[in-house]
């Protein structure tokens, strides 16, 4: 089956909004300390993964671009980790009195 570039747009769209859920669910999960929610963010990202593949294998995208979004997945699954590690660094858990 092969997509055209509207489907490939939708398809390339579909990425940026899982990636977008799996931080968001990522950075609710350890904020509330729920591991379904980070297990939510992590379904989001393999979803991500899957469409990265269909992209690859069936849209008219040349091999320079298709790289690009293969390189974008491997790389966003270690943003929210290294984000929340860095936000723990700089804001140290106060305790009340």
């Amino acid at each position: 089956m092969k997509f055209d570039l509207l489907e490939t747009a939708l398809l390339l769209g579909g990425i940026a909004f899982l990636a977008g859920c799996y931080g968001l669910l990522y950075g609710v999960g350890r904020l509330a300390q729920r591991q379904s929610i980070m297990l939510a963010g992590f379904a989001c990202y393999a979803f991500l993964c899957v469409l990265v593949a269909v992209i690859v294998s069936t849209t008219p995208l040349a091999g320079p671009w298709k790289a690009i979004v293969v390189v974008f997945a491997l790389g966003f699954l270690g943003i929210p980790p290294v984000t929340w590690r860095f936000l723990e660094r700089t804001h140290p858990h106060r305790r009340r009195s």
